[in-house]
């Protein structure tokens, strides 16, 4: 099985080259990984505008997937760039990061947080998660006071602060990575924290995680999206070609 990561950002081996190293270590046995990034876009999506930019390749990149016989995609942002396009352009399960580990979260609790880069980005985080339809069990949204390139393991103390603090103020009962691709397993850490704070299972997902193994059991399964919720688009019409 082949899984193909798209990268919504420009190549760096800050962000692509530690992703495609972390996801590696997610797959099964016998998952092939790669991960391409975008030819044109930002560094990092750190803003509504970023993820617009980079929705054209991201679908581009499907498409190309999709060719080269590729299994399934997954996106490798919590926004979902470019994720239902992708899906009426190609016939292969393409999964969103965000998508995969929102529906994760409503499954494993009640109510859960979403820890993000900066405060600057909630706005985004409210709207992604109220277009997955989980609004009601958003119980905060956090920070971990760094923009994404400069998200690593020195973050730590203060990323457990604010989970314990959304556990004991806002009653998540489960925590969302909103940013991976920072070079360490900081979920599992942060969910060794919280059990030895609150002495109970409170899980933290990795959206990358969740993603390559909904990747992987969709394509296992011979599961794909339904064409009638995501029609193949008129690609012959001319407008088309600034993409």
């Amino acid at each position: 099985m082949h899984i193909r990561l798209i990268v919504p950002v420009l190549d760096s081996e800050a962000l692509v080259g530690k992703a495609e190293m972390e996801y590696r270590a997610f797959a099964a046995p016998g998952t092939t990984v790669s991960a391409v990034p975008l030819r044109r876009g930002t560094f990092s999506i750190e803003a509504e505008f970023d993820s617009a930019l980079a929705a054209p390749e991201v679908m581009r990149l499907a498409r190309e997937a999709e060719a080269e016989g590729v299994d399934a995609c997954t996106i490798v942002c919590f926004t979902d760039p470019g994720l239902f396009g992708a899906r009426e352009l190609v016939s292969i399960p393409v999964i969103g990061e965000g998508e995969a580990a929102l529906h994760a979260a409503a499954m494993l609790s009640s109510r859960f947080t979403v820890m993000i880069t900066e405060e600057a980005l909630f706005p985004l985080i409210r709207r992604v998660v109220a277009r997955y339809g989980f609004s009601d069990k958003l119980a905060c949204v956090k920070a971990a006071g760094a923009r994404v390139l400069d998200l690593d393991e020195s973050r730590l103390p203060h990323v457990i602060a604010q989970c314990s603090e959304a556990v004991e103020r806002d009653g998540a009962e489960a925590v969302v990575m909103g940013c991976t691709g920072t070079g360490f397993d900081m979920a599992s850490s942060v969910e060794t924290a919280l059990h030895e704070r609150f002495g109970v299972h409170i899980p933290v997902i990795d959206p990358g995680k969740v993603a390559v193994k909904f990747a992987e059991a969709f394509a296992g399964a011979g599961l794909r999206h339904s064409k009638r919720a995501f029609p193949l688009p008129g690609s012959a019409r001319s407008e088309y070609g600034f993409a």
